[in-house]
């Protein structure tokens, strides 16, 4: 989804990043060309697929129209090293896919009369803070409660009683209600609320729920009981990263900087069932399913696209688009889906290198008998006109002159300084080109303006030790520690310092 940010470096960079990804998927122009028959269509499917797999894609793939599955179907490894093949019954991670799950979730405990979506937090955590307490699960699962992106690492393993005590610390970064900002910490609390409100796990809710009563054996966190053969090997920059269970989870499931938010593993026929499942209303109310599918809040200015309950939703081309991406860096996956078309297309991919994303457009296109390319959407956090001002004056003025008008220079550029985001895309383009004194003076007005954001203390002490100022790193990393003493690769750095 959007325009990841480098992960080859990744620093506790939040998974709100992604959405400046999410924004360049399918905000397109169609440009017609001549349908095909119905004959053709799934030789060009495979056609496409294969194209993809020449190019270094490999990944598992569904496409589904009208009820009939017209390709399913894995290409390229699922592991390099031992040669393993993918097949369509390659289980990979769904990544922030999960989210729809956790609406799902709150959307059948509100059909059984459990809670209501205007519900506040306090009435699930009485220990939520004035500035918190009056949030309600509808600015949850639409991300507009206030919550940042991420509040630790994936792998931090922290319980739920914890996160939520992390998350009440944290301080709100727009008022509730008013403003769209991306956060798994949001979906995080709304799992916690799904266990508080149900008596039971997380994923146990969603297997005896949602999962098993529509087929769906391979989805889950730790109860389908995988194995590591029946996995995807993710790959980062063309390093072996390793599946889900080489990485630490707790003995239930990922700690709740994951859980709920994203990593659920899944297959592509088991997320087609869920497809149908949703589509047929059989697990779901159709008043429930119409919730989560409803434009409820704009993800930017210009409204191209809606956030509805764990979906975006868009119109192209007078079609309604519902779908969703989810990646760590390593893996990637896209579910896109068109109810009134009774069509869908998943697809996965275990390397940064090669994402599922692309690769679902072109199979979109051949479906429609046209070709979609990229056209002007929300602007990407990295790769803006705003970005592109800032990285030319601090490249071609100086980072002395930056540091002493960064203000001004950020004024005239047109910098939200409510929103970090374009300062840390910014810093990872002088990174990329080894400029580590403009990093330097990028970083010390980042960490100036928004004090409390982990990865830009990381990356400023990542960029004062390129240049050779151990000092300066380890005051930056102590800097980082004390906000974030948990799951903070800054720890390790100090210790090697």
């Amino acid at each position: 989804m959007k325009s990841h940010p480098t992960f080859a470096t990744k620093l506790l960079v939040d998974m709100k990043n992604t959405i400046a990804f999410f924004s360049l998927l399918l905000f397109c122009k169609c440009l017609p060309f001549a349908q095909n028959p119905s004959t053709e269509i799934v030789p060009k499917l495979e056609s496409c697929l294969q194209e993809a797999a020449a190019k270094g894609w490999s990944g598992s793939a569904i496409v589904a129209k009208g009820g009939v599955v017209l390709l399913e179907k894995g290409f390229g490894f699922a592991d390099r090293e031992t040669k393993r093949a993918q097949t369509a019954e390659t289980v990979f991670s769904i990544g922030s896919i999960s989210k729809q799950f956790t609406a799902a979730a709150i959307m059948k405990l509100e059909s059984m009369g459990k809670l209501r979506l205007d519900d506040p937090i306090s009435k699930y955590f009485p220990e939520a803070p004035a500035d918190k307490a009056s949030i309600t699960l509808h600015q949850l699962l639409t991300h507009t409660a206030g919550f940042p992106g991420a509040i630790g690492d994936d792998y931090d393993n922290v319980a739920a009683t914890e996160f939520a005590h992390l998350a009440f610390a944290e301080p709100l970064i727009g008022l509730p209600g008013q403003k769209y900002e991306y956060s798994n910490v949001g979906y995080s609390l709304l799992g916690i609320i799904v266990e508080q409100t149900n008596g039971m796990g997380y994923e146990k809710f969603l297997r005896e729920n949602l999962w098993l009563p529509t087929g769906m054996k391979h989805t889950g966190y730790v109860l389908p009981g995988f194995q590591k053969e029946q996995l995807a090997t993710g790959y980062r920059d063309g390093q072996r990263w390793g599946t889900a269970l080489d990485h630490p989870w707790l003995p239930e499931g990922p700690g709740w900087h994951l859980r709920a938010n994203g990593g659920i593993l899944s297959t592509v026929g088991d997320m087609y069932l869920w497809y149908k499942a949703l589509n047929n209303n059989t697990v779901l109310p159709k008043n429930a399913t119409e919730k989560m599918f409803a434009p409820q809040v704009a993800e930017g200015p210009r409204g191209l696209s809606h956030y509805g309950y764990g979906w975006v939703v868009q119109e192209i081309d007078g079609h309604k688009i519902i779908w969703h991406n989810g990646g760590n860096g390593v893996y990637n996956a896209n579910m896109t889906m068109v109810p009134a078309e009774d069509l869908c297309v998943v697809v996965s991919s275990n390397s940064n290198d090669h994402i599922s994303d692309d690769v679902a457009m072109q199979l979109l296109g051949i479906l429609w008998g046209k070709q979609l390319v990229p056209a002007e959407g929300e602007e990407p956090y990295r790769n803006n006109p705003v970005t592109n001002a800032i990285f030319k004056e601090i490249t071609e003025r100086g980072p002395a002159y930056f540091s002493q008008n960064s203000d001004a220079i950020l004024k005239a550029a047109g910098f939200d300084f409510d929103n970090d985001m374009q300062l840390l895309g910014v810093g990872e383009r002088l990174e990329e080109a080894e400029k580590w004194d403009e990093g330097t003076a990028l970083f010390e007005t980042y960490t100036r303006l928004f004090p409390r954001i982990v990865v830009a203390w990381n990356r400023l002490g990542k960029c004062r030790l390129a240049k050779g100022d151990k000092a300066g790193a380890k005051t930056a990393w102590e800097k980082s520690v004390m906000l974030r003493p948990k799951g903070n690769p800054a720890v390790e750095w100090l210790k090697e310092l």
